[in-house]
C-alpha cells in the first residue's frame, strides 16, 4: 500500500542524509525512482511529504560528490546514484510539463483548464531549479549517460521555468555548455544543447548580457558552428547558432 510506503521512505532519507551513498539511501533513492515514473503514481502525497526538498537536497550532496571523487568503485557507485536522481527529477518535470501543457490546450480550445492548478504545481517545484546550474556543470561529464540524462532534463527544465536560475550563464555555466558543444558530436544533442541556451539567453535580458560580455569562448564556438552549414542536420544546428548570436546581439 503506498500510503504506507511512502512516510517510511521519507523517514529513511530523514535518517541517512548524512550516509548518501549508504545501501539503505542506494534501496530508497531506486524504489523512489520507481514510484515516481509510475505513471499513476500519487504525486500530491509525494509532495505532501517533501518530494521536492528531498530531491533537492539529495541532489545538491550527490553532485558535490560526484565532482570530487577519485575512486574508481565509489565513482560508480556514485554515477549509478545521481543517474537515479536526474531519472527522478526527470519523470517530475515531466509530470509538471504534462499538466501544464494539458491545462494550456484546455485553454486554447475553449474547455476551461485548470490553469491554477498547473501554476501551483509550477510554483511546487520551483525550488529545483537550483538544480539548473549543477545540472548544466555535469554537461561536461566524461560519463556519457550523466551527461545525456542531465541535458535532457535540463531542457525540460528551462522549458518551464526559462532563465530562473541567475548561474545559469555564469563563467562556469558557460565553460561547460562550450566544452558540451565541441566534444559532443552528436547532430541531436548539439541541438539540443543550442535550444538550451537560446531559451536561456531569450527568456531574460540578464542572460543574454552576460553572455555578450563574458562568454568569448562560447560565442566563437557559435560562430563557428554558424558558419559550418554543409549537410541537413548542420543547417539546423547553424540556423539556432545564429538565432543565439542575433539575440546576444539585440
Amino acid at each position: 500500500e503506498e500510503s504506507q510506503v511512502v512516510p517510511v521512505l521519507f523517514q529513511v532519507i530523514l535518517e541517512q542524509q548524512n550516509n548518501v551513498l549508504g545501501t539503505a539511501m542506494q534501496s530508497v533513492i531506486l524504489l523512489f525512482n520507481k514510484l515516481v515514473a509510475y505513471k499513476d503514481a500519487n504525486m500530491k502525497m509525494l509532495y505532501e511529504h517533501g518530494l521536492v526538498d528531498s530531491v533537492r537536497n539529495l541532489f545538491i550532496e550527490t553532485t558535490a560528490i560526484y565532482f570530487e571523487i577519485d575512486d574508481k568503485n565509489g565513482l560508480k557507485t556514485t554515477s549509478n546514484l545521481l543517474l537515479a536522481l536526474i531519472d527522478i527529477l526527470h519523470n517530475i518535470l515531466n509530470h509538471t510539463s504534462n499538466v501544464v501543457r494539458s491545462a494550456l490546450q484546455a485553454q486554447k480550445s475553449g474547455t476551461g483548464g485548470d490553469t491554477q492548478a498547473a501554476e501551483e504545481l509550477l510554483l511546487i517545484n520551483k525550488p529545483l531549479t537550483d538544480l539548473i546550474s549543477l545540472l548544466i556543470q555535469l554537461l561536461s561529464s566524461d560519463d556519457p549517460d550523466v551527461h545525456e540524462s542531465s541535458l535532457h532534463s535540463l531542457s525540460l527544465m528551462v522549458q518551464l521555468y526559462g532563465g530562473e536560475n541567475q548561474d545559469s550563464l555564469s563563467p562556469e555555466s558557460v565553460d561547460s555548455f562550450t566544452e558540451a558543444l565541441k566534444y559532443r558530436k552528436d547532430p541531436k544533442q548539439q541541438k539540443l544543447l543550442l535550444r538550451v541556451i537560446k531559451r536561456l539567453v531569450s527568456s531574460t535580458k540578464k542572460h543574454a548580457e552576460n553572455l555578450k560580455s563574458e562568454g568569448g569562448t562560447l560565442i566563437e564556438t557559435l560562430q563557428r558552428l554558424a558558419q559550418a552549414a554543409s549537410s541537413h542536420a548542420d543547417i539546423a544546428i547553424a540556423s539556432l547558432a545564429s538565432e543565439i548570436l542575433k539575440l546576444i546581439e539585440q
